[in-house]
Parts: C-alpha cells; sequence; structure tokens
C-alpha cells in the first residue's frame, strides 16, 4: 500500500534575544517575601506582586 505523504520544508530553530537575563529579571526583586511566608489559598489581593 502506498501513502501519499506531503513533507514540509524543515524550518531551522531561531533565537530572539530580548536583552540580558539579569535586566530582565531585575523588576521582580526588591521583596523580602518568599512563596512560603504566604499561607495556602492567600487571596491574591493579598500577595505582594513588584
Amino acid at each position: 500500500m502506498e501513502q501519499n505523504v506531503e513533507k514540509h520544508e524543515y524550518e531551522t530553530p531561531s533565537l530572539t534575544v530580548h536583552g540580558s537575563i539579569e535586566t530582565i529579571t531585575q523588576g521582580g526583586g526588591g521583596s523580602t517575601a518568599l512563596d512560603a511566608s504566604f499561607p495556602a489559598h492567600t487571596p491574591i489581593g493579598e500577595l505582594t506582586f513588584s
């Protein structure tokens, strides 16, 4: 039995650089409260997102 399978041309993956990892992740800094500081089921309004 012969199968008619359409083959697609391979597209090489690419990487887009959006800046240094240090600069990108600095927005999350500045707080000493970690996940473990909040009890389970803490309302989202009481979490400290920076």
